[in-house]
């Protein structure tokens, strides 16, 4: 079972499926209106996977991390600080390890690796 899944169902981490309770002050805290702003502000382009390189992101359960474009970090920790600012993480007594952005944790002898897909987008899988 993908690890997102499961932390969706026991820990209820917005940003790996879960609803929660919507904001009727402002929908701006919606934790997918956030999440998609993170992903709109990353440079995520690549041609091969030594144009990518990891970065953490903080979701509401421990790190995820996430594969951008090479030379970008700096813009890319400046959208993980509007995102840890845009959404709100109730405490919900949940953690995870951290995780590639396919959802697996990597187990003895493999490790979390930016690669670049189809040529096109750099992501975490874990290998």
């Amino acid at each position: 079972m993908r690890w997102a899944l499961l932390l969706a169902l026991v820990c209820g981490c917005p940003e790996h499926g879960s609803r929660g309770l919507p904001n009727p002050i402002d929908a701006a805290t919606d934790p997918m209106v956030c999440l998609a702003e993170l992903d709109a502000a990353l440079d995520r382009s690549c041609t091969v996977s030594t144009d990518c390189v990891l970065i953490d992101h903080g979701d509401c359960c421990g790190i995820v991390k996430l594969a951008v474009h090479i030379g970008t970090e700096a813009s890319a920790n400046a959208a993980e600080a509007e995102f840890q600012n845009c959404r709100d993480c109730p405490p919900l007594g949940c953690a995870h390890p951290d995780m590639a952005e396919d959802g697996n944790v990597a187990g003895a002898g493999q490790s979390i690796v930016a690669t670049c897909l189809s040529g096109t987008r750099c992501t975490s899988v874990v290998q």
